[in-house]
Formats: C-alpha cells, structure tokens, sequence
C-alpha cells in the first residue's frame, strides 16, 4: 500500500523573525489561509488515506503539530528524540511502517513546499509508485527544472532518460531519467552553468521507495544506521521502547539522505516534475509567490507605503500595522510583534548569523 512520510522537523533558520524554535515554517501561513504542513497534507487529497499518513518531528514541535492537524491520529506524528537530518528520521518512519505494511511504498515529502497545482503532483506521485512496483528496488525522487540559477537549490544531473512499459497507461506521463549525479548548493557562477547546460534540475527532496528497499540501501550504505534503526525496530512493541529510541537516537550519525545513500546508489531515478514547485526556504520565496507592484517591490502586509523604493520585500501579519519605506533598494522587512528584520534580501542564506548572535546573547526569547 501507499503511505506518506511528511518531513517537519526542521526550524527554518532564514525565515526568522516569524519561524521560531517553538513555531518553525511549516506552522506559518505563506498565502492563504492555511499553514503549510496543512497544504501539505491536503495536498495528497484521496491519494493516501489519512490513516496511512505519518508526520515525522520532534517531540518539541509534535504538540503544535497535532494542533494544527487535529483530523490526525496522536500515533501519525513519529517523535525524533533527536535532531539527526534525514536519513534517520526516514529510517525510523520506514521501520515503523514496515511494522503495520510489510510492503509499504513510501512518499517521502517534505511539509514546506508549495506545489501547485495538486492534481498534478498526484499524477506524478502515481507514475512513481507505479514505477517502483515494477521495479521495487527502485529509488525515485522527483527533479524541477530550473526557471532560474539559483544557488539556494540543490540539483540533480540527469542521465538516460527511462523507457517502461507500464507508463503507456498513463495519459500525459512525465519523463523519467537516471540520475548521474547529485551537486550541493552551488556558486552562483555553477548555477548560471548547470541552467545553461540543459542537463540539471533542482532536487526536490521528494522521493518515492519501498520501506524495506530503503532500509536495505542503508544497510548497504551507511551500516552504523542501519543497525541502530533495527535495534529500535525490535524493541517497537516492548515497554523499553522509549528508553531503546531514546538510547539508539541520540547516537545515531546526524546524515541527509542524500550523503547517506541517494549519492550512491546506481538505481535511482527522476521524474521531471510538470508542476510548479518552491521550496519556501527563504524570504526571497515571498517573490515567487506573491505579485510585485510597478517598482518590483514584494508587498505582504496591510497598510505599507512605499516612496523611492524598489525590489523590496515587505512582510506583516498584524493587519493594523504601518509599515513605510522610504528610500531604500532591494531589502526584506519582516515585522512581528518582537522582533524585526531589516536585511539585504541577496544575502538571505546569512540570516542565520543572526540567529547565532542571539544564542550568543542569550536572547533565547527571540530563537
């Protein structure tokens, strides 16, 4: 059967002020009136019932969460002890998963994206599990192509692009590739190359795979996981489990999935994805997703004025409060209710230096 893993676990660092410890971005509303893991969730419409969605975060955020998706089971939600990146927490979603569906197919997705429109991405998820059904030891993940050099994405480099028989039943199916190799953020100069080239596609950081084809691949990878993913595994039904968890967590090597096996494995494909995807990972993405006025400028708030300025960003959510500019070029403003950003809006990857400098302080309050 098909289930869903819904990745939100993270902080989002560079959308501070509004994406705090205790309310990081997929509890924020970006447009709309949803949050984003609320869209995430709808987003999968009748594909995946509700009972086979899991929702993997900390236990810090779990509470929040379950706020937000109350229509979830409390046992959806799957509670990292620690922060330790991707590939534990998709290890730990595939053991458990395995418990209830000895042939569970996972998406994997994470909860801060905007995908539109939703039927399409629907579509696409359905040629990857009808690929990885005719082939389970298949990994998929889904490639966007790049509508910009931005050094802000990951990209995967395609290879041969993938005939299969079981995609003429498919109207409108999208193009599958091998992938040839994964590159990390680049420099903006590499990224002006890889758009150029024709040949690279932004990682989605989407992926569709059989449980136990995953853990297999960890084991093969990245053994000092695996096996600690088993010992949790083998104590899932016992008393000790959270104790076990607890133990077997906290020394699990911190790794993406990508470092841990999507860099290695030989069977990995793509799909170029024929919907509109961002990855709300920055201020910058208020660009993308709202209109800008004659001067360029980027407005998200009620009641701003705007003189001799231009390529700004201007975000507030109190619905009351004035926000003028004057004078300025190509900043972000952020306004909440204790704290405020002013920030050149290129350097949007250094918001984090904030961050450190609180922590520093010991400003904790506003982390």
């Amino acid at each position: 059967m098909l289930h869903a893993v819904i990745l939100a676990g993270g902080t989002g660092t560079r959308l501070w002020p509004e994406s705090r410890s205790a309310k990081p971005k997929q509890l924020l509303t970006v447009r709309g009136n949803q949050t984003l893991i609320q869209t995430a969730v709808d987003r999968l419409g009748d594909l995946v019932p509700l009972d086979r969605i899991l929702i993997s975060t900390t236990r810090e955020l779990a509470g929040r969460l379950h706020e937000s998706l109350s229509f979830l089971p409390r046992d959806a939600f799957v509670c990292e002890p620690y922060p330790r990146n991707t590939a534990p927490c998709i290890g730990l979603a595939a053991v458990l998963l395995l418990r209830r569906d000895p042939e569970a197919t996972m998406i994997v997705m994470p909860a801060d994206h905007i995908i539109e429109p939703p039927e399409r991405f629907r579509h696409a998820l359905r040629v990857a599990s009808t690929l990885v059904a005719e082939d389970p030891d298949r990994l998929l993940t889904f490639g966007i192509v790049p509508s910009y050099p931005s050094p802000s994405f990951g990209y995967l480099q395609r290879g041969q692009a993938i005939l299969s028989r079981v995609l003429v039943d498919f109207e409108n199916a999208p193009r599958i590739f091998r992938v040839v190799g994964f590159r990390e953020k680049p420099s903006p100069e590499t990224a002006q190359e890889y758009v150029a080239s024709d040949n690279f596609l932004w990682n989605s950081g989407i992926f569709v795979w059989r449980a136990d084809t995953i853990l297999q691949a960890l084991r093969k990878y990245r053994p000092n996981v695996y096996e600690r993913l088993q010992c949790i595994a083998a104590a899932a039904d016992s008393p000790q489990f959270p104790e076990i968890l607890e133990h077997q967590f906290q020394a699990i090597e911190k790794i993406s999935i990508d470092y841990a096996v999507m860099e290695k494995a030989d069977n990995v494909l793509l799909i170029e994805a024929d919907f509109l995807w961002d990855d709300v990972g920055g201020w910058r993405a208020m660009e993308r997703l709202h209109p800008r006025d004659s001067h360029d400028n980027t407005i998200a708030a009620n009641k701003t004025v705007l003189i001799e300025a231009s390529g700004n960003i201007v975000r507030c959510r109190d619905p009351s409060h004035l926000i003028a500019v004057f004078g300025t070029h190509d900043l972000v403003v952020v306004v909440t209710p204790d704290a405020t950003l002013v920030a050149d809006k290129r350097r949007e990857e250094d918001i984090r230096k904030i961050l450190a400098e609180l922590e520093k302080l010991g400003w904790k309050e506003y982390l």
